[in-house]
């Protein structure tokens, strides 16, 4: 429910990025199998931050980010959604320490209320999506893919070497199976492409 009078609120046309990024155990493995052409770098996790830090270069300055991450440091918001935030956004995605499991539907959960949040402050308006980055196969996909689909939230999937065998391959809005971290790359600069060209003046 919007509500025009909640503290903070206003119309705002700002894009909403909300990332999850899998830090898990399995991006230590070095790049190999399903990874193919990869012998730049020593495992997955070096090769995931190096193709989302140039995709940063991309990413204008206006758009909101956040980041909710999974690794050996436990599962937590490590970024709170937010303007001008890409050198942060890098700081944490390389303070990232791989290790532990994959929690992958509770972080989507986590994902949907932080921007259902940034909805209702923005009464409505602009744009949000989930963007994932996973390399593992985890339980209870679909019930959060359905609960983000609920609250009108899409989610935009990357899989890194796994290939096309993911359960949100079903479930999410574009999925991309990235077989290198150039593939990577290319698919997180393809994800903010898609963005609609909306004008303020769209809504005079």
């Amino acid at each position: 429910m919007i509500d025009e009078k909640q503290p903070g609120a206003e119309v705002s046309l700002a894009r909403n990025f909300y990332f999850i990024f899998d830090g898990s155990g399995s991006m230590l493995d070095p790049p190999g199998g399903a990874c193919t052409g990869e012998r730049r770098f020593a495992n997955k996790i070096d090769g995931a931050k190096w193709a989302i830090g140039e995709f940063m270069k991309m990413v204008p300055e206006d758009i909101h980010l956040g980041l909710y991450v999974f690794d050996r440091n436990g599962r937590s918001e490590r970024l709170a959604l937010g303007p001008g935030r890409r050198e942060a956004f890098q700081q944490a995605i390389g303070a990232v320490r791989a290790g532990g499991e994959t929690p992958l539907a509770d972080a989507i959960r986590k994902a949907t209320d932080q921007l259902v949040a940034q909805y209702r402050r923005q009464l409505g308006y602009g744009e949000f999506r989930i963007v994932v980055v996973t390399d593992g196969i985890a339980d209870g996909i679909p019930n959060a893919a359905v609960y983000a689909a609920q609250h009108g939230i899409p989610i935009y999937a990357i899989g890194l070497c796994i290939g096309q065998n993911h359960a949100l391959r079903k479930y999410a809005v574009s999925y991309r199976a990235a077989d290198n971290f150039a593939d990577l790359q290319k698919g997180l600069g393809e994800t903010l492409a898609e963005l609609p060209d909306v004008s303020p003046a769209d809504f005079e």
